[in-house]
């Protein structure tokens, strides 16, 4: 089962003419130009969401629910991006040849950095959480018979990197079954402690979990971790955009994050981040900052002068510099409207579409109902349908949803994620739909 069909290319999107829309042209070659003016958000709450919901290139006449699987672009992210690419290619003679990179990659990481509460020497560029996921795993000294803890709903690729070591090294992979829906923050640390041995070096676990949405204790899994001397590994895919995050308070080893689904920014935009001390621990997989043996950071041009992580592991912010520049827009916004703020409109869908759907007969929410234990991401089952079948029969209603496996189940589960940029007429759409399905 794959998740729900999407809507083929509608003509609402953005042109050459609105991307450069507002710019001067390109300030320098490979200057720094302005992201965008400061927008007048609206003060009324009905007025800002509308506004909201006007930034991102996307139909606006859809409801589109599935933005854990992908989110669309914010209009001064893909502007941008543009300015970027242009900027680049006029100036491909100079870049080179100067200390440019060293700079920019440093602001960058500075900027992620101040953005989600790490150090920028702990941030390494990345083009998704799957992609951050792969140079940790391979980053690591793991051999016959290591441990790698983890459970049975991590979305395919996180767990794949751990499998893969597993065929090449021997090491142990071990899945503990989460029960859903989670009755609490305790409950999954219990089950992650009685599973721990004195083989156990890694807890690979998700922040919010893809399949049902349930946002599991990380500060606790990591702290536990970390008494043991076990590296704790996180799958922030889903985490950014949807929930204000401090990374230092969560106090991981490793946190693999993606920004082209709730933060709306460029698609291929990730980072890992990486707690220092860990940073000893890990080889990099694709090294360009270091020099011959024995294994030195390099003084060359555009490598020497970075932060850590991107020496270490492999500077590539200039061949990812515009899709950057795009995201650097996307924190702006986010940091406009108010991250708190995006975070309680999440919610606040969220326990609308609950109240909503629990109405429905034949309905099972697989979402735990304690507090805290979710944000943005709904799951169900309408008992006696095939998941993949309701999520086509809402997309031929332009309401787009994922249809998901489900363990022990040949139904399947149907995932709802409510985005900022949705609406209560989103949800309303989505109920009354379900109502006939259900009938």
């Amino acid at each position: 089962m794959t998740d729900a069909p999407h809507p083929s290319p509608l003509p609402n999107y953005i042109s050459r003419r609105e991307l450069l829309a507002g710019s001067v042209g390109v300030a320098g070659l490979l200057g720094t130009s302005p992201l965008f003016a400061q927008a007048d958000i609206p003060t009324s709450s009905r007025e800002l969401w509308q506004w909201v919901r006007s930034q991102p290139v996307m139909d606006t006449q859809l409801s589109y629910l599935d933005v854990a699987s992908a989110g669309s672009t914010f209009r001064a992210s893909l502007a941008e991006e543009y300015r970027a690419r242009e900027a680049r290619s006029l100036g491909v003679y100079t870049s080179a040849r100067s200390g440019y990179w060293a700079a920019e990659s440093t602001r960058l990481a500075k900027r992620c950095a101040e953005f989600f509460g790490c150090e920028a020497d702990e941030v390494q560029f990345t083009r998704g959480a799957g992609e951050a996921l792969g140079l940790v795993a391979n980053g690591l000294d793991l051999g016959n018979g290591d441990e790698v803890l983890t459970t049975n709903r991590e979305h395919p690729a996180a767990i794949a990197p751990w499998l893969a070591l597993a065929r090449r090294r021997g090491v142990v992979v071990k899945q503990i079954e989460l029960p859903a829906p989670l009755t609490g923050a305790e409950q999954a640390l219990g089950l992650f402690a009685g599973a721990v041995t004195e083989r156990t070096r890694v807890l690979a676990f998700s922040h919010v979990q893809y399949a049902d949405g349930t946002v599991l204790p990380v500060r606790d899994l990591a702290q536990f971790a970390r008494q043991r001397s076990i590296f704790s590994v996180v799958d922030g895919a889903q985490a950014p955009g949807m929930l204000e995050l401090n990374l230092n308070e969560l106090g991981c080893d490793f946190y693999a994050a993606s920004f082209h689904k709730w933060m709306n920014a460029p698609q291929g935009t990730g980072a890992l981040i990486v707690h220092r001390e860990a940073l000893d621990r890990l080889w990099p997989v694709t090294p360009r900052g270091l020099d011959g043996a024995p294994l030195t950071p390099t003084d060359a041009l555009g490598f020497a002068d970075v932060p850590s992580a991107l020496h270490k592991l492999g500077n590539n912010v200039p061949s990812m510099w515009p899709a950057l520049r795009g995201l650097e827009a996307a924190f702006e916004l986010h940091q406009q409207i108010g991250r708190p703020k995006l975070e309680a409109r999440v919610r606040e869908l969220a326990i609308y579409t609950r109240l909503r759907l629990q109405k429905i007969s034949r309905m099972e929410v697989l979402t735990p109902v304690r507090p805290g234990l979710w944000a943005g991401i709904l799951t169900f089952r309408l008992q006696g349908r095939d998941a993949a079948d309701v999520a086509t029969t809402l997309a031929n209603a332009r309401i787009f949803v994922a249809a998901l496996r489900w363990p022990g189940s040949e139904e399947g589960a149907i995932r709802v994620s409510l985005h900022f940029t949705n609406s209560h007429d989103d949800v309303d759409k989505l109920a009354q739909a379900l109502e006939r399905i259900a009938a």
